[in-house]
C-alpha cells in the first residue's frame, strides 16, 4: 500500500532541501568571511548539481520499482 505520490514527494523534498540548504550554508559562509555573494552563488550551484543528480537517481530507482511492480501484476 505504498503510494507512488509518497515516493515523488520524497524526491521533491530532497531536491528542495539540497538547493535551499547549500544556499544557506553559502550565505552563512559569506557573512563569516565577507565574500558576499560569491560563496552563496557557489553553494547555490553546488546545491543545484547535487539536488538534480540526487533527484535523477531517486527518480530512476522509483521508476524501476514501479515497472517491476507492474511486471509482477501488482496494480495497486
Amino acid at each position: 500500500m505504498n503510494s507512488p505520490a509518497i515516493g515523488l514527494l520524497g524526491i521533491g523534498s530532497y531536491l528542495a532541501t539540497s538547493i535551499v540548504g547549500l544556499t544557506l550554508v553559502g550565505h552563512w559562509l559569506d557573512g563569516r568571511f565577507g565574500t558576499e555573494p560569491v560563496l552563496t552563488l557557489v553553494f547555490l550551484a553546488l546545491g543545484l548539481l547535487a539536488g538534480f543528480y540526487g533527484a535523477y537517481a531517486q527518480l530512476r530507482d522509483f521508476l524501476r520499482a514501479q515497472e517491476a511492480r507492474r511486471g509482477r501484476g501488482g496494480n495497486h
